[in-house]
């Protein structure tokens, strides 16, 4: 495990909250990579469970480590002390996972679709394609509530194939995401468990092939 300095939350929407660390030492990670972020002191989980996963939202060129994360009422057991973080507080952070990284031809097209805050999956992968150029046609569907409307302000500023938002109680079916689909795009879903396995499984159900589908979904979270 690494050592992450805590240098200050921002609020970003009503109750997500984007949180800022230094590394003491370089943090490798691919864009739209996850890592654990754990206390120094352990917690009193009654799963036993000391960790938490968070996408990086920040770009391995960045000088700070962000991720961000809802911090709504009656707060979890770890994110009680995470709201409480005073700047120079310690977290450790271990190795980068994940497969929800762009792929290597640059002119495969990529469908990006989230639920809610998952939209944090993409923030660096999108960061990526600006700060470099890259030419992958890019699709961005983004099922949100009116209240997350804020965090449109992280994705970078960059030509979308096709952006569509659907504010929530709207509802992403199959039938929309195959109209911005094609033979060689790869579908990226990132969400609750439930949304992302649900639209996963109703893609392949209509023939998409599994190869094409790239699952990142959010464990223990109902709703985003």
């Amino acid at each position: 495990m690494q050592h992450l300095e805590f240098v200050e939350k921002k609020l970003l929407a009503n109750d997500v909250w984007q949180y800022s660390f230094i590394a003491k030492k370089p943090v490798e990670y691919v864009p739209g990579q996850y890592a654990r972020f754990t206390f120094p002191y352990p917690i009193a989980d009654p799963r036993g469970k000391q960790h938490r996963t968070f996408s990086f939202t920040s770009h391995p060129s960045d000088s700070t480590i962000r991720f961000i994360t809802r911090l709504d009422p009656p707060l979890s057991v770890f994110k009680q002390p995470l709201s409480e973080l005073d700047p120079g507080a310690t977290m450790y952070i271990d190795e980068p996972h994940g497969d929800a990284i762009l792929p290597r031809l640059e002119t495969t097209p990529i469908i990006l679709i989230a639920q809610g805050i998952a939209l944090a999956s993409y923030l660096s992968m999108l960061q990526e394609v600006t700060l470099h150029g890259l030419i992958h046609p890019i699709s961005l569907l983004w099922v949100r509530s009116s209240q997350d409307a804020k965090l449109a302000s992280l994705i970078p500023i960059l030509t979308f194939q096709h952006r569509v938002e659907l504010a929530y109680p709207e509802r992403l079916t199959v039938n929309q995401i195959r109209l911005y689909d094609s033979p060689d795009s790869l579908l990226y879903l990132s969400g609750s468990q439930t949304f992302v396995e649900t639209l996963g499984g109703a893609l392949e159900a209509t023939g998409v092939p599994r190869e094409r589908i790239i699952y990142d979904y959010y464990s223990g979270y109902a709703d985003l």
